[in-house]
């Protein structure tokens, strides 16, 4: 395996691992035959299948191994979302309902947020994202006019909404910024995701930057909470001497 730089090693052999799962009860060669196979120590094998095991994928079973975990209820497809480009491929692998798409007068948060005066005009696109088992995501995304006239007339079903501005717009999105908080869902949230009213949810909020250092869209996310995990790396600055 040829390793990319600047991703830990124990992700990429995750990773790998995730690709070639085939189905559910399939047992995982061990510890010591993964080692050989990806030339790393025990540690960094334990912490890959860790991942997995966090993710749901794989359990252990004491004396036996480990396996490949039954996906009842979810997709055969599970996506870990840790990068903009996680983001843009979740359009290609779910589908979009548009539910509206109009121009608002922006609240006084969202306007800061994309940079824009007090009660600004925006373009605003709600919407649902589906996949294999149904609904799992409710979206409100602000973008500003100049972006959301190129977005006007484009089919939004296939494609992730920031795909979709590179594409039309050609401008590059280089950096998201997220803040998660947990979230009981409105009930006109929760009808379209078709769960209970005050059902938990996880709550995004995110802000796409342009290479530029423009925001380019701001959307406002629920998420139920088993579809589609997410994954943060935390790493430590080098001592100075």
């Amino acid at each position: 395996m040829n390793y990319r730089p600047g991703i830990p090693r124990y992700l990429q052999i995750a990773d790998a691992i995730r690709h070639d799962l085939r189905g559910e009860g399939e047992r995982i060669p061990s510890e010591h035959a993964l080692c050989a196979t990806f030339k790393v120590s025990r540690p960094t094998i334990r912490q890959a299948l860790d991942v997995l095991v966090q993710e749901g994928l794989l359990y252990r079973h004491a004396g036996r191994g480990t396996f490949s975990t039954p996906a009842a209820g979810v997709d055969s497809k599970l996506r870990v979302i840790g990068s903009v480009g996680d983001m843009m491929a979740l359009g290609d692998e779910t589908w979009f309902k548009l539910v509206s798409r109009e121009i608002v007068t922006l609240p006084a948060n969202i306007a800061q947020a994309l940079r824009l005066p007090p009660r600004s005009s925006a373009y605003c696109v709600v919407g649902v994202r589906h996949g294999e088992s149904g609904p799992f995501q409710h979206v409100t995304a602000y973008v500003p006019l100049t972006i959301g006239t190129a977005l006007s007339d484009e089919d939004l079903s296939k494609t992730s909404l920031i795909g979709a501005i590179e594409r039309l717009t050609g401008v590059q999105i280089k950096l998201m910024e997220q803040v998660v908080d947990a979230a009981l869902a409105p009930r006109q949230v929760a009808e379209l995701l078709q769960i209970r009213p005050r059902s938990p949810l996880l709550l995004f909020e995110r802000t796409y930057f342009a290479a530029s250092g423009e925001p380019v869209e701001h959307a406002i996310t629920y998420q139920v909470g088993k579809r589609y995990p997410y994954r943060v790396v935390f790493s430590r600055a080098d001592r100075r001497s």
